[in-house]
Order: C-alpha cells, then sequence, then structure tokens
C-alpha cells in the first residue's frame, strides 16, 4: 500500500458508514484486518487492486465509486430560453430533439410555486407540532430523506437523491440551526444542517456522525443602490437603510444584534428591525424588489441576486446525523451523494460556495 489523499479517504469511510457497518465487521467482511480499514480511512494508505475489489464487493459498489477519478461529461450547445448571467447555473431539457438551457437566475434560482404534496390532512382542526394527525397519501410513499436546515443549497440534493439507486425522495425543511437542532432530537429528522464559524469546534453529540456539507460567508446584504457606499453596518445605519430581519433563532439575527450591540445601537431604532424572513434568499429577494436596503444572509444569497455583500465572517455547514440511523435506507442515500461527484459539482457552480468540506468526515 502508498500514501493515499483525503478525498479517497472521506468517500470509502462514508460508503462504511452508508451501510451501518464498523471498521471491523466491514474487515471481517472483505477478508482484510481492521488496520488495513482504518489505514485507508486515515489517509496512510491506499489499497491494492485485490483489496479494492473485496472491499468494493463487501460494500456492494464498483472500484470507481469508491476510488476512481470522476470521468469528464462531454460539453453540449443548448438553446436558451431566457437572458442568462456569466457563468449561470442552467436547468437543461431537450425539446424536438434539441438541448434547451434555463437558467437559474434571481428568482427562478427557487421554485416560487406551489410544492407538491404527497399527502393530506384528514382532520379539520389546526393541530399543534408533535400531534398525530390523520392524513389522506395521494401517491405511494417510497424512501424519502427529510433534512432540516437553512442553506438554500440543501436543495440540491433532490437530483442526485432522485438518481441514486434505489432513487430516494427529498423533503427539505427550511429552518434556522436553533428549529433544525430540535427537530433532530425530537427525531423528526433524519438529519440536521447545522452552520458554525469556520474558526470554532462543531457542537458534536457522541450519538451524532457530523459530514461537511459546504463553505460560504455570511454577512450584510446591501441594495444595488447603496452598494459602492455601504462597507458597514454603521454606513448603513447612517444612511437610513431599510432593513429586511431574519426571524429569532437564526445565526443571520444573531449576527445582527451583535453587530447593533457593538455599535451601541439599540435595535428597534433600526427601520424594518420588526420584520422577518425566513430564509437567505427570501433575505435578497426582499432587497432586490426594492422592499428593503439590507439584510443579513449568505454571499451566495447575494450573489444570485446582483447585490452588494459585506462579509462578517466564514460559516461550515455540517450534517448532523444520528448513529442510530446509519444503515438506513436514507441516510445510506445520503452518504453515498456526500461521496459522490454531482453534489461537490452542483455547489462548486454556485458563486459564493466552497465544496470543499463535502463529504468530509468531523472527527471525534
Amino acid at each position: 500500500m502508498t500514501a493515499s489523499s483525503q478525498r479517497i479517504d472521506d468517500r470509502f469511510r462514508l460508503a462504511r458508514l452508508a451501510r451501518g457497518l464498523s471498521q471491523g465487521a466491514l474487515a471481517d467482511m472483505a477478508g482484510v484486518t481492521r488496520q488495513s480499514i482504518s489505514g485507508i480511512e486515515s489517509g496512510r494508505w491506499s489499497p491494492s487492486l485485490e483489496v479494492a475489489l473485496a472491499l468494493a464487493a463487501a460494500l456492494g459498489t464498483s472500484i470507481e465509486d469508491l476510488f476512481g477519478a470522476a470521468p469528464e461529461l462531454p460539453a453540449l450547445s443548448a438553446r436558451l430560453a431566457a437572458p442568462a448571467l456569466a457563468s449561470a447555473r442552467l436547468l437543461l431539457s431537450e425539446v424536438n430533439g434539441a438541448p434547451v438551457a434555463f437558467p437559474l437566475v434571481g428568482d427562478s434560482g427557487f421554485v416560487p410555486g406551489f410544492r407538491p404534496a404527497i399527502a393530506h390532512a384528514t382532520s379539520t382542526r389546526a393541530e399543534p407540532a408533535g400531534s398525530l394527525i390523520a392524513t389522506q397519501p395521494m401517491a405511494a410513499l417510497g424512501p424519502t430523506l427529510a433534512v432540516a436546515g437553512c442553506d438554500p443549497a440543501l436543495a440540491l440534493l433532490a437530483g442526485p437523491l432522485e438518481r441514486h439507486r434505489p432513487p430516494t425522495g427529498l423533503v427539505w425543511w427550511s429552518c434556522n440551526n436553533t428549529a433544525g437542532r430540535r427537530l433532530l432530537e425530537a427525531g423528526t429528522v433524519h438529519a440536521a444542517a447545522v452552520h458554525r464559524r469556520a474558526d470554532e469546534r462543531p457542537r458534536r453529540s457522541a450519538a451524532h456522525e457530523i459530514v461537511g456539507f459546504a463553505a460560504w460567508r455570511e454577512g450584510l446584504v446591501v441594495c444595488s443602490k447603496y452598494a459602492r457606499t455601504v462597507h458597514s453596518l454603521a454606513d448603513a445605519l447612517e444612511l437610513g437603510a431599510r432593513l429586511v430581519n431574519r426571524e429569532p433563532g437564526s445565526e443571520a439575527r444573531r449576527l445582527l444584534d451583535e453587530a447593533l450591540g457593538e455599535l451601541g445601537v439599540e435595535p428597534n431604532a433600526l427601520s424594518g428591525y420588526d420584520t422577518a424572513c425566513s430564509a437567505h434568499l427570501l433575505v435578497a429577494s426582499s432587497i432586490a424588489g426594492g422592499l428593503a436596503d439590507i439584510g443579513v444572509a449568505s454571499e451566495p444569497a447575494a450573489l444570485a441576486y446582483g447585490l452588494g455583500f459585506v462579509p462578517w465572517q466564514e460559516e461550515i455547514c455540517e450534517l448532523h446525523i444520528p448513529q442510530a440511523l446509519l444503515g438506513t435506507a436514507e441516510i445510506r442515500a445520503l452518504l453515498d451523494v456526500l461521496a459522490g461527484r454531482e453534489l461537490p459539482s452542483q455547489l462548486a457552480a454556485i458563486a459564493g460556495y466552497d465544496a470543499g468540506p463535502c463529504g468530509k468526515v468531523s472527527e471525534a
């Protein structure tokens, strides 16, 4: 065996975790030593062809998926259905035998229409969270991953999950860190996407695995009118800028309150402080639509609308996954996607995202 790369180690480890196997259990199945498994996962060794074949067979996958290089897809020409910004992300369809490209720019980057449901409640009254509720399915329910978190890039999981074998659906419940942790502890989601400052250690539980998703910056989003003149919150206050705020419990509101405290400004002195917007992209959309001048959100959200951005802190978004769910169909699909090739490419294609953390297993 020879020295290996960290990307290979994490992809292999995620494949093992996805199947709910310990290092020892996988070693027994593949007929190798546990030390060999540990060496590969720690980045100290790469497997011989014989060992790689045995490991791939034990995990029910291929050597290419575990250790191979990503193949390059051929380029193609497509007709734009609408104007596109430089390096725009695209949806593709084939119409009359010719590729057509739909640019994901501004509001087209998320779904403004009604989301399709799979069931409806038969109860005739409102029910609080945690209640048992009778439902009438409208379609058969297959494996469906439920993830809570506020990073809008979590929606990118849908495509790779649909193409997973077996196909897996996605329920992304958009909510802040506080709500996401609460749902995870209540056992109502498979995983919670929690973002933290890049220079602080993750708040981990012994009962959870933590796997990286993406990195980005959070800060002050500024309307185009003030983009050249506002370089700080103090500048925005001096201009009397209107705010679109995030909801209580969000990291964005905590950052804003901290910045106002440092300036000695009472929150209610800021026009719009009492507003509550529930998502990064909605903050940027409100500013782009002229409903506000500033807000606190992620840099990718600001760049998606061509707005100004003043960075406040670098953040890492990580998926907290209960160890009790390792080996389930939904978590296996999630970890296979995180270890795969498509998701990092999708993340890297969005301005402001760093796909480096994607699929990196956090050490205890």
